[in-house]
């Protein structure tokens, strides 16, 4: 192993740190430990083997050639098809290919490049976007939901799995939440309709500029003395207090004896101890001794820096035995050998406040033109390598690998990467174009590779793929940035990334996009729209006039202007009109606007899944809502073909984000929520719970994304309902928020929602306090549920919650039956064990709220008199 040199972390406030758990502190920390070299074993190179040894980059570096250049021809073939497909979408339709440059081109880029004529090129170039349309309708349906996923737990008799699953839940809505999922779908649903395949990155990302930072506070450590220094006498074991030159001079040495106890059976030992101290502090005084000035205090605080500092002067200027000390009981002769140095205990002081950046979860969608994989592989666990390409400022790529800076500039790296890099920034620059842009030498080419354990057998040299081996065994990642080596660790592809194609067929690179089979439709609708365009205009018939009519010098002659004069004269026993001819003007033939008409309606939608009843479109055969409901559900059952597989792919990146954030969050994460009670609450994922096993799974029964407006038709024909059980279970308190924001009217008032908001917000205040207790006699008058207890006459304990119901205020039945909810839902049994106190606070509420709903009650039944016995009639 060749030896580490110094080199400089990365900056997490300055520029993003990707990598493994808490990345941005382990780099740093690494670069403390190179300095002293005591850095050994697999991480000898740093923490992403910033330091490997030249012929391990240069091995890496020729499998990732080999890998990216072993498919050349098939992966131009990919590229070309997802090039078309995007200048389709921004409007860049008259493309032609040339086989020479291996590129797509505009007809007037011709004229450009070898001066034709304008005549040779053709007159209309009108865009009509219905592939453009077409893709919007279907993206808009696809990322309408977002996808519903379940975690499992790999036992159910494992408790540490089943608290995985439930708390897997929390952080798969945490990192939904953090990567503004919706948008992510919208572009997952966008790169499938293009480019066919699409790729999902999930990594943790500390980024001080993105995330923003918070402050943490570093602990140090410094040296305190406890008790006094002494002198023990070797006749008769007492200790004596030093004032002599001897007093307060192992302070200079602290760190270098061991503390020994003063007691008598050690007391040669602490001879032997003071003695050596003092040897070694006579001996290198002025190094030992830390000033002030000297920068390095160890924690010490000033006033005891100066008083060693003062020490020492007066040891350096004393002889040893200058001054003799007796002891104080037995007037024995104490010598240096009798001293015993006062202990001295390490404490915490809290010495720095760091502004640390913070980090998270981050998902990445890639397109076809970025992420490469092998064209023959069906399945990614048949993929030997997987690589993603972009391009990227130097400024970032030096700053976030500055061991590297000096190397990075040359934008790519020789070979196939040149033709893939130009078609990826005339993408990205957009333009009039197909290709070119502004040349840009700053903009580097940063190729990630991951690279499967058994993809080292490539290599011919057995100690050097044994050597990989044991670096990788899960498989190695490996950055470069154009032809500089950026960084490599062990990792494993599988964890953090997955790969979607839209639709079935062999092969990663072959399979369709959504809206291939719409670009020959595209093509033909602009010819038929060029035609009748050319018609229009071509198709103006010319006026043919007799010379001997009309005089064409003097027409020439003349400014053509409203109501002018031409000088024409007509033959003899002829009209005027006699001398002229127009023929007939061109017609468009009748079918052509039909078979425009059907390229643009039926043929598109039949060819794409899109139907009307898919976007809200009309139907011209069908008025019916049922109709329409029927078409609604044949659309979308051609969409669950990509919507199934969209489901799948998203609980994989669910579970990958699990994953990802309990192996790098180094703390519980605290998530902000509003409660039920219309309030802020704080809800804790814990570490501790995501130890166990588990996997992901779609919603079996979920349906196909649905629009906000059928939920709400829904809604309204469930309030059309006359069934008394749906009634209920539309006015039951929970549903009213549901209603309310279905209905869409924000000012509407529905009645017991106040109070549901209120017993909610009540509950969370009762769950976090404890409940009154108050013992007193029991007496029938006291409290209905004590009745029982005043028949023996005994003291009773009273619970009284923390918050008592008002008699007259509160709405006791919505808020008793809110209570009565939260006993039996997951928070309630929670609290039941781990808050037992807090529990039996809303129990003790809850109790208050139905004796005072009894009371209400009894006092509304109507009093009905008691029956007067009969007086008996008087006898006769």
């Amino acid at each position: 192993m060749s030896s580490q040199k110094d080199f400089t972390a990365a900056d997490a406030a300055v520029v993003p740190v990707e990598g493994p758990a808490n990345a941005a502190r382990t780099v740093n920390e690494q670069a403390k430990v190179a300095k002293t070299g005591a850095n050994t074993g697999a991480s000898a190179f740093g923490v992403n083997n910033e330091q490997l040894p030249d012929k391990l980059q240069e091995a890496l570096r020729r499998l990732v050639y080999q890998f990216s250049t072993e498919s050349e021809s098939t992966r131009r073939q990919e590229v070309r098809r997802i090039k078309q497909a995007h200048q389709f979408w921004r409007g860049l339709q008259y493309l032609w290919w040339n086989e020479r440059d291996q590129n797509w081109h505009l007809p007037f880029e011709q004229k450009l490049a070898d001066g034709s004529s304008i005549e040779d090129l053709p007159r209309y170039e009108f865009v009509t976007n219905i592939y453009q349309a077409f893709g919007l309708s279907l993206v808009s349906v696809l990322s309408q939901d977002v996808p519903r996923v379940r975690f499992f737990p790999s036992s159910a008799q494992a408790e540490e799995d089943v608290a995985a699953a439930k708390a897997a839940t929390e952080v798969a809505a945490l990192v939904e939440r953090n990567n503004r999922v919706g948008n992510l779908i919208v572009d997952e649903a966008f790169q499938l309709w293009t480019d066919g395949k699409v790729g999902a990155y999930v990594r943790f990302v500390v980024d001080g500029q993105r995330f923003g930072f918070h402050p943490e506070t570093e602990i140090g450590a410094r040296e305190v003395r406890v008790g006094q220094d002494v002198y023990v006498c070797p006749e008769c074991s007492a200790e004596t207090l030093a004032d002599g030159p001897y007093a307060g001079s192992s302070s200079t040495h602290r760190n270098k004896q061991e503390q020994i106890p003063r007691t008598a059976s050690h007391a040669a030992e602490n001879q032997r101890q003071s003695k050596s101290a003092r040897d070694f502090a006579r001996d290198d005084n002025s190094s030992s001794v830390a000033t002030p000035g000297d920068g390095d205090t160890n924690g010490l605080r000033s006033e005891d820096l100066s008083y060693i500092k003062d020490k020492s002067a007066d040891i350096s200027n004393n002889e040893i035995n200058s001054v003799p000390t007796q002891c104080n009981f037995c007037g024995a002769l104490l010598t240096e050998e009798d001293f015993v140095a006062a202990e001295s205990v390490t404490v915490p002081s809290a010495q720095t406040r760091l502004r640390v950046p913070n980090g998270q979860e981050v998902i990445t969608i890639v397109g076809g033109l970025e992420l490469k994989t092998p064209p023959w592989a069906n399945e990614m666990h048949e993929y030997p390598y997987l690589q993603w390409n972009l391009e990227v400022h130097q400024a970032r790529l030096r700053a976030a690998y500055p061991h590297a800076a000096d190397k990075i500039g040359s934008p790519v790296a020789p070979g196939s990467q040149q033709y893939e890099r130009l078609a990826r920034l005339s993408q990205s620059q957009g333009g009039p174009v197909t290709e070119g842009g502004d040349s840009n030498m700053n903009l580097i080419t940063f190729q990630r590779t991951w690279l499967r354990p058994w993809a080292f057998f490539t290599l011919e040299d057995k100690s050097l793929r044994d050597e990989l081996l044991q670096m990788f065994p899960d498989g190695a990642y490996v950055a470069f940035a154009g032809d500089a080596y950026c960084e490599s660790r062990n990792e494993n592809m599988d964890d953090h990334w997955r790969v979607l194609h839209a639709l079935p067929g062999d092969g990663s690179s072959g399979r369709p996009a959504l809206g291939d089979a719409l670009i020959s439709v595209q093509e033909r609708f602009n010819s038929l729209s060029n035609l009748q365009m050319e018609t229009y205009e071509y198709g103006i018939p010319p006026i043919y006039a007799d010379s001997e009519v009309l005089d064409f010098d003097a027409l020439q002659s003349q400014t053509s202007e409203p109501g002018a004069h031409y000088p024409a004269r007509a033959k003899p026993g002829q009209s005027l009109a006699a001398g002229f001819f127009q023929p007939e003007a061109a017609e468009v033939p009748g079918d052509l606007s039909e078979h425009a008409a059907n390229l643009m309606g039926p043929v598109a939608q039949f060819l794409t899944g899109a139907f009307p009843a898919l976007f809200g479109g009309a139907m011209s055969n069908n008025d019916t809502a049922s109709g329409y409901a029927m078409a609604r559900d044949q659309a979308m059952g051609r969409i669950g073909l990509v919507w199934r597989r969209m489901k799948f792919f998203h609980a994989d990146i669910m579970l990958l984000a699990v994953d990802c954030f309990r192996r790098n969050r180094p703390n519980d994460v605290e998530v902000t929520l509003l409660g039920a009670g219309a309030a802020f609450e704080s809800q804790w994922i814990r570490l501790a719970d995501l130890k166990g096993n588990l996997f992901s799974y779609p919603e079996t029964d979920e349906q196909y994304p649905t629009l906000w407006s059928q939920q709400r038709a829904v809604l309204l024909q469930l309030i059309a309902n006359p069934d008394p059980q749906i009634q209920a279970v539309l006015a039951h308190p929970e549903n009213m928020a549901l209603v309310k924001r279905l209905i869409g009217l924000e000012e509407f008032v529905i009645p017991d929602e106040e109070s549901r908001t209120k017993q909610y917000r009540e509950i969370a205040q009762l769950v976090g306090e404890l409940p009154l207790v108050k013992r007193q006699d029991v007496t029938a008058a006291v409290h209905p549920a004590f009745k029982e207890a005043a028949a023996n006459g005994v003291d009773a304990e009273i619970i009284l919650p923390s918050v008592m119901p008002d008699e007259f205020a509160d709405n006791h039945a919505v808020e008793l039956e809110i209570c009565m909810r939260w006993f039996s839902s997951d928070a309630g049994q929670v609290a039941k064990i781990e808050a037992p106190l807090g529990y039996a606070n809303v129990r003790a509420h809850a109790l208050f709220h139905r004796d005072f709903l009894r009371k209400q009650q009894a006092a509304a039944m109507p009093q009905t008199p008691a029956p007067t016995a009969a007086s008996p009639r008087p006898r006769r």
